[in-house]
């Protein structure tokens, strides 16, 4: 039915526009994270940073795709807890979504192996879908590790739950992996892929600047 691939279409872009990474390790009050040294590469988290992205999703049993783009920004709050803020707007196959969301990351450094982390956030998406315009809160929740697999590489497998509880059926569960290479200690290049359960996938390309 068209109403059902409106609400996968929405779901996906609910998705899409919710990002993944965290940490928790600990730090006295008032007390600032740590800068990396200059010219030293690391992964994601624990960077003050923005990050601009497209998607390409690819639709289970539907001729079209959808189109995503995202813009995030990341600031590490303390030691090991990083918070961030973003933008989505995705359109294709008769949908338009805009959504804002906020939420935190908690990681850990503690290992030798890589970044566990999970991540919390909370957004409102405002849809027009078929002709008809809806809104909705959205939350999300992930998990993942930040594994360093050069020194300027990392490769972030995650799994997230994303739901918009005033669009029926507008939840689903993601399973992903993003990679990220800084070219310079200030610019990094990203791309992922990601499958849903509803048998969806998604392809994204996009760029990551430090400050």
């Amino acid at each position: 039915m068209k109403t059902n691939n409106s609400l996968k279409l929405l779901t996906l872009a609910l998705a899409l526009g919710l990002g993944v990474s965290a940490r928790a390790d600990s730090t006295l009050p008032g007390e600032q994270p740590p800068v990396p040294p200059a010219g030293e590469n690391l992964g994601l988290l624990g960077q003050v940073y923005g990050a601009l992205t497209y998607s390409y999703i690819n639709l289970d049993n539907v001729s079209t795709h959808l189109d995503s783009y995202d813009f995030e920004l990341n600031q590490p709050l303390s030691f090991g807890l990083d918070g961030f803020l973003g933008y989505s707007y995705a359109s294709g196959s008769g949908l338009r979504s805009n959504m804002v969301d906020t939420g935190l990351r908690a990681f850990s450094t503690h290992y030798n192996w890589g970044k566990p982390y999970v991540e919390a956030g909370v957004g409102y998406a405002w849809t027009r879908a078929g002709g008809v315009k809806d809104n909705s809160f959205v939350w999300e929740a992930a998990a993942g590790v930040e594994f360093q697999v050069c020194p300027k590489g990392t490769v972030t497998p995650y799994v997230q739950y994303v739901d918009a509880p005033d669009l029926a059926g507008a939840n689903t569960w993601n399973f992903g992996v993003k990679g990220n290479y800084w070219v310079t200690p200030q610019w990094a290049v990203t791309g992922g892929f990601q499958y849903d359960d509803n048998h969806n996938s998604a392809f994204t390309i996009g760029t990551n600047f430090r400050f």
